[in-house]
């Protein structure tokens, strides 16, 4: 499906189910080619194959060097954002997870062509999935520092669903995706609140021809505003 819509990938692909895998899947480059892991449940879940061109749309960007996957601008960035002090486990996760969203975004670029190519997921299934991301209530775990950081990525892990959304014309079946983040929004802070639509316009209107440097700016500065909110007192 992926060589037919014009992304063949070149390098070996090994799949191996990890059945206690919290989440659905992950790839890693292995020697010459990639390792994709998937989760017991994505097994069952019927969206395997959509899994596996979503992961397998990673791969081609890696092998063909997008910026978005390129390591050393990810790195340089980031080195420029922490301070020496070593960051606790859930920044480091939040950190992660906010640098995977662009590589998301991209990687989806192709596996949205593929999908529409091989009808292998409707677009009802791809609502549904979407829609089912969008998260309406913010954690209140009694550390203030911690509520910030994990309620801010809360916010931009909504707004890349619903940007994702916009950004390929995925219906929000019955406005389940708005009213969900409404909810989440209307019981955060203001400050945390009134960034949604800056990260929202990001994610739908990411560049597709981004450059090396054009990626190392937009990261940098979608970071940056990131540790603005979830830094502010």
């Amino acid at each position: 499906m992926m060589r037919d819509v014009g992304f063949e990938i070149a390098q070996p692909v090994e799949v191996v189910v990890d059945s206690n895998l919290p989440f659905m899947g992950y790839t890693i480059p292995q020697g010459d080619g990639f390792r994709i892991v998937v989760s017991g449940t994505a097994v069952s879940s019927g969206m395997l194959e959509g899994l596996l061109v979503h992961e397998m749309s990673h791969i081609y960007r890696m092998q063909t060097n997008h910026p978005s996957h390129n390591g050393r601008i990810i790195g340089t960035v980031l080195s420029k954002l922490v301070s020496r002090s070593p960051l606790q486990e859930y920044q480091q996760q939040v950190l992660h997870n906010l640098v995977n969203h662009i590589q998301d975004l991209y990687a989806d670029d192709i596996a949205l062509k593929v999908f529409r190519t091989s009808g292998v997921l409707s677009m009802e299934q791809l609502s549904r999935f979407f829609q089912g991301w969008v998260k309406d209530t913010p954690v209140e775990s009694g550390d203030p520092r911690r509520d910030r950081w994990v309620n801010s990525s809360i916010m931009v892990n909504n707004a890349r669903a619903i940007g994702q959304m916009a950004r390929h014309g995925i219906e929000d079946i019955g406005g389940s995706a708005s009213k969900s983040n409404a909810r989440f929004l209307s019981h955060v802070s203001s400050n945390v609140a009134e960034h949604f639509d800056y990260f929202r316009n990001l994610m739908t209107n990411l560049d597709r021809n981004i450059t090396e440097e054009g990626y190392r700016v937009l990261l940098l500065e979608y970071l940056k505003r990131f540790l603005q909110i979830a830094e502010k007192t």
